[in-house]
């Protein structure tokens, strides 16, 4: 397993190499949307800023919601520094952040989630495969199509050479799908709504294959994430309501 890239004698783990990239990707998209819909000027120069402060505030939710779901409100205060990232707080901040930023700007909010969300399945999507070289969100053991992780890493800790499954891996592939829907399938004022939908519902079935601390949320039924992701697909299937009734609405009165 690559967990680490070393150059001149220092070390930088690949699952930050991959978070970069990741985030990298995700702002090329948005910029090269913005171009391919030929946007004013003034327009564009109201979105770019919310780019890289999207991200910023989207690494804050992350960790915060780490810590939070796995050590409790308490851990903020105490020992908060042995905690990482999580996606869904991650999105939850940056998804925040851009309700704030269309207030402050004038702005459509959903026209900034619809430009914005596609994008955060690009950026998960490769932030997956640092999960999978680094080691963190590893899968139930198995006797089929598992990987085992070298001594010392996380998951070698809790069940040693034992074959995973490589569940980082089949996330990251359903990302990269759903990517390549969102963007090439589905409607600019579409995407925001089906975003909502397609990554908690596969987030959702794929958390039963982790075997990773998943922390407390409500109870032990279902993993925080999975609470989540049932919420979030319940907005996101209300959402699409929504714009199909406004949709229906406006062709009525086109044929009246």
């Amino acid at each position: 397993m690559f967990q680490f890239l070393e150059f001149w004698g220092h070390k930088i783990s690949m699952f930050s190499v991959f978070i970069g990239l990741g985030i990298l990707a995700s702002a090329f998209f948005i910029f090269n949307q913005l171009k391919q819909m030929h946007v004013s000027a003034g327009r564009e120069n109201q979105v770019m800023p919310a780019i890289p402060l999207t991200f910023v505030f989207g690494v804050a939710g992350g960790y915060v919601a780490d810590v939070l779901f796995r050590g409790g409100i308490d851990a903020l205060f105490s020992n908060p520094w042995k905690y990482g990232l999580t996606f869904y707080g991650w999105l939850i901040g940056g998804m925040f952040f851009l309700w704030f930023y269309s207030k402050l700007c004038s702005l459509q909010y959903d026209y900034l989630l619809n430009l914005f969300l596609p994008s955060f399945a690009l950026a998960q999507a490769l932030g997956r495969i640092g999960c999978f070289l680094g080691g963190c969100c590893y899968g139930r053991p198995t006797k089929i199509w598992g990987v085992s992780y070298p001594s010392g890493s996380v998951p070698y800790i809790h069940h040693g050479a034992t074959p995973l499954v490589p569940v980082q891996l089949y996330e990251s592939a359903y990302l990269f799908l759903v990517f390549i829907i969102l963007s090439g399938l589905i409607r600019l004022k579409h995407r925001g709504a089906w975003y909502l939908i397609l990554v908690p519902a596969g987030r959702f079935l794929l958390e039963f294959l982790r075997d990773d601390e998943r922390g407390f949320f409500l109870s032990n039924l279902l993993s925080p994430s999975q609470w989540i992701s049932l919420i979030l697909g319940i907005a996101g299937i209300g959402w699409l309501r929504k714009i199909k009734s406004k949709e229906r609405e406006l062709c009525l009165k086109k044929t009246m």
